[in-house]
């Protein structure tokens, strides 16, 4: 039986400004798919907590979905984590980062070494576009573990995950099995 984690990346998560709607988008889908979600975890942009936080995931979930943490800012730092965990290198995928040039070219402005940042991907993995954004997204499969990494935002990673990843996933699955839920709500009047 697969069982699958969503852990959200972000300290804006933690600080109330902004509500992680994406873990309840991602356990829908997945459910669809007959993969449980046992656990949500949310934490910081800490990389000492990010790498606690994969060791817990890792031993008691086999897919471990990132959201958030992908984008050019210095405290985007999950795929870092992740790579320096499984002993990976960091590259660019060209396609992305052409993308990122080309924006930045049309409207004719200077592009920060940071925005490449977006561009990265860890050594080994299998890219997901972003055709909403530039932050691209990746899978990578180990002996144990599948690790899913995608963009904090909604708009973005809600169709790279229907897109890209849910075939991606569904590829390793057991097709027969789907999980379903009923909600049933009694009203008693007095």
């Amino acid at each position: 039986m697969r069982s699958a984690e969503v852990i959200a990346v972000g300290t804006e998560l933690l600080l109330g400004q902004i509500v992680n709607s994406n873990a309840a988008f991602i356990s829908k889908e997945l459910a669809e798919c007959g993969i449980y979600v046992y656990h949500h975890t949310v934490v910081g942009d800490n990389p000492e907590r990010l790498k606690k936080v994969i060791e817990i995931a890792e031993n008691r979930s086999n897919i471990l979905i990132f959201t958030g943490g992908l984008g050019p800012t210095e405290d985007d730092i999950t795929k870092q984590i992740l790579a320096g965990h499984l002993e990976k290198g960091i590259l660019y995928d060209n396609n992305h980062l052409a993308k990122i040039e080309q924006f930045f070219a049309v409207r004719k402005d200077k592009m920060s070494e940071n925005n490449k940042r977006q561009a990265e991907i860890i050594e080994g993995s299998h890219v997901l576009s972003n055709d909403f954004g530039f932050a691209a997204g990746m899978l990578l499969e180990s002996k144990k573990h599948t690790y899913l990494l995608l963009p904090g935002p909604p708009s973005e990673m809600q169709p790279m995950f229907t897109k890209y990843a849910k075939p991606l996933l569904l590829k390793n699955s057991d097709h027969e099995i789907i999980l379903e839920s009923k909600i049933i709500r009694f009203f008693w009047y007095w």
